[in-house]
């Protein structure tokens, strides 16, 4: 590292690595991009897999020692890294090896979970521990000329009431309901969204914050933090399914995230399950989202008499559906099915029917080992997931079914906040993988080079 790269903030060289393409694994076009590779190699193996000595280093990435020493060095002055502590002296004696360890306060990873009705903020370290939360009501209605600058500002509170460095800050992720095109990272036509297309949100934030902002679709992020640190850890085919005033879900498939051909798979809540069904808010009629969604729970609870004779029940007006109430939501829905309502079992059971019917197909077609639900619906607990069991195994081939667990998330509603960040920190580091520890019989000895650059130790 060049006295020039040791000036320069660990963030800003972190911000830097999400706007430009990661080159780690790909052949360096020349030696500063092989420096760079280095780099980023050491510093992901120490993340992962340490504390390590150097000489373990320089055995596992198949850089020289000399290579390894510069690198660390100047990791050191950055204070990306730190040393510390000693591993035993070999038998024949010699100096001990000091362990080098990755120092995960050394930045601020902020992680937005953006709901129709919700948000929630998580500021974690670099090994993605949270450090500070805040969540709160919001309203997509409001558009995002009002919503994206009220965002902005519930951020800057966070960091400010938790005395959070904004220097520090290397980038954000954020989860957003509704199809986020790869190629252009907008939401299309994100249905319930009326006024959300296409807006630049990465851009508006990204000046707003001063720092990289990579966005997806909520439903894929919570599948990512559940398969990073929750109830799917170890899967390798998982579904994450959302349900709430939406329905949507993110695919696991050979452990990673499904994106399709746009990057929009997962809309399951836009399954037809019936041709002449209700009005959906993409255009069409009878989808899972329409049938089985909160709003629909709550009209189908209301129409069975919930609230009739209480002293919250009202008639509406000339101008209401005579099947909705603005003072009852999903959540009153919920808590009375738990509390034995009768008319409120029957609507949940109704629409985690339905939603088990469509998540048959899904396992037919994806043979998932897992499926995780999460959303104001999913707080229903076995009142809903009994009824979605039952369907999936009726509905679904034995072979496909009979080994697939269902259940809810087990990081809630933290899961989506989450695994944003952890987008952002795949991002830096790229996704955790095992590097295979190449033991020589001489431990003086360079093993074979692990992931390093082309013409690394030149470098």
């Amino acid at each position: 590292m060049t006295p020039s790269d040791a000036r320069v903030p660990p963030s800003a060289r972190w911000r830097d690595a999400l706007v430009r393409p990661n080159i780690v694994g790909q052949r360096a076009s020349d030696l500063h991009d092989m420096r760079e590779a280095n780099i980023a190699l050491v510093l992901r193996l120490i993340r992962q897999h340490g504390p390590l000595a150097r000489v373990a280093i320089a055995r596992r990435t198949g850089l020289s020692r000399t290579t390894v020493s510069s690198i660390v060095d100047g990791l050191l002055a950055e204070g990306v890294v730190r040393e510390g502590e000693t591993l035993s002296a070999a038998p024949s004696g010699g100096r001990r090896p000091t362990l080098v360890h990755f120092n995960e306060s050394a930045g601020i990873i902020l992680g937005v979970d953006f709901g129709r009705t919700h948000f929630t903020l998580l500021a974690t370290d670099l090994h993605a521990h949270i450090i500070a939360r805040k969540s709160g009501p919001c309203d997509t209605d409001l558009g995002p000329d009002v919503l994206l600058q009220r965002l902005i500002s519930e951020i800057r509170q966070l960091m400010n009431e938790h005395h959070l460095d904004w220097d520090r800050v290397v980038g954000a992720g954020m989860g957003i309901p509704g199809p986020v095109d790869a190629a252009l990272n907008m939401l299309v036509r994100p249905p319930r969204m009326a006024g959300w297309d296409m807006v630049d949100v990465t851009g508006i934030l990204r000046v707003a914050l001063g720092v990289p902002v990579l966005l997806n679709n909520d439903a894929n992020l919570g599948a990512l933090a559940e398969g990073r640190y929750g109830e799917a850890v170890g899967a390798s085919n998982y579904i994450y399914v959302k349900v709430g005033t939406g329905i949507g879900c993110g695919l696991v498939i050979d452990g990673k995230i499904y994106r399709g051909s746009g990057g929009v798979a997962g809309e399951f809540g836009h399954f037809t399950i019936d041709n002449d069904g209700p009005l959906c808010a993409c255009g069409n009629r009878g989808c899972l989202e329409a049938v089985a969604g909160a709003p629909q729970i709550v009209r189908m609870a209301l129409h069975a008499g919930f609230g009739q004779g209480e002293a919250t029940a009202r008639t509406p007006s000339d101008d209401e559906d005579p099947d909705e109430d603005p003072e009852v939501d999903v959540a009153d829905v919920i808590q009375a099915a738990l509390s034995g309502d009768l008319a409120c079992q029957a609507a949940v059971g109704r629409a985690a029917e339905l939603i088990g019917i469509a998540m048959a197909g899904l396992v037919n077609l994806v043979n998932p080992s897992v499926i995780l639900l999460y959303g104001s619906v999913a707080r229903a607990d076995e009142l809903l997931l009994g009824p979605i069991r039952e369907a999936i195994h009726q509905r679904s081939l034995l072979a496909a079914s009979r080994m697939v667990r269902v259940q809810t998330s087990a990081l809630g509603d933290s899961a989506i906040a989450l695994g944003a960040a952890t987008m952002v920190l795949d991002a830096i580091f790229g996704t955790p993988v095992y590097i295979e520890d190449h033991v020589a019989d001489d431990d003086t000895a360079e093993a074979p080079a692990v992931g390093a650059a082309s013409g690394a130790n030149d470098a």
